[in-house]
């Protein structure tokens, strides 16, 4: 049985917002805001596929390695503050851009720490991050009742290619292979 402490419960009760909107609040939440409007202004793309990631994981996707926050909110943090770095220290935009990729790619297979499950007309069933879709869908669709993750890694977890799946979710063929991942 799995220690209660070690579940993490969202109920559907209202709807999840909109992918933009979501993202707005989650770089709020990084404190990092002003960043995060600087970075998408000069690279739309980023914030395209930042739109995703907020989708994927929504601010309720618990981070695994620090009780009670958002594993969206320190994926974006841990990006910005890489992208920033590699502004002031390169003066390059691509590095720029590839240190955002990086690490949110790094931080973004720890969602696989986690086993999202799904409760459907009563029966719970689990949900894998890399083949199913977006959170937001799956919270908004009238499918899904109740969800909850459980503190059990999932099999692709250790997989040398873990990274490269998750970030494939977010990210696309030319940003990942500007960053180096593929």
């Amino acid at each position: 049985m799995t220690d209660p402490k070690n579940v993490h419960y969202l109920r559907r009760e209202a709807p999840i917002l909109s992918a933009p909107m979501e993202l707005k609040k989650a770089c709020k939440n990084t404190r990092l805001n002003y960043a995060a409007q600087e970075l998408f202004a000069r690279w739309p793309n980023l914030r395209e596929s930042s739109q995703r990631l907020t989708s994927l994981l929504t601010l309720h996707y618990p981070d695994p390695r620090k009780e009670g926050e958002s594993l969206l909110v320190n994926c974006l943090a841990s990006g910005l503050i890489d992208a920033e770095k590699a502004i002031l220290k390169n003066n390059d935009d691509l590095a720029e851009q590839k240190a955002f990729i990086g690490r949110v790619s790094e931080e973004l297979v720890h969602c696989l720490a986690l086993t999202l499950m799904m409760k459907v007309r009563g029966s719970w069933t689990p949900h894998d991050v890399i083949t199913h879709g977006y959170l937001d869908g799956i919270v908004n669709s009238s499918m899904s009742e109740e969800l909850n993750w459980i503190e059990k890694p999932q099999a692709a977890f250790k997989s040398p290619v873990a990274k490269v799946l998750c970030a494939s979710r977010v990210f696309t063929m030319s940003e990942l292979k500007l960053a180096g991942l593929i």
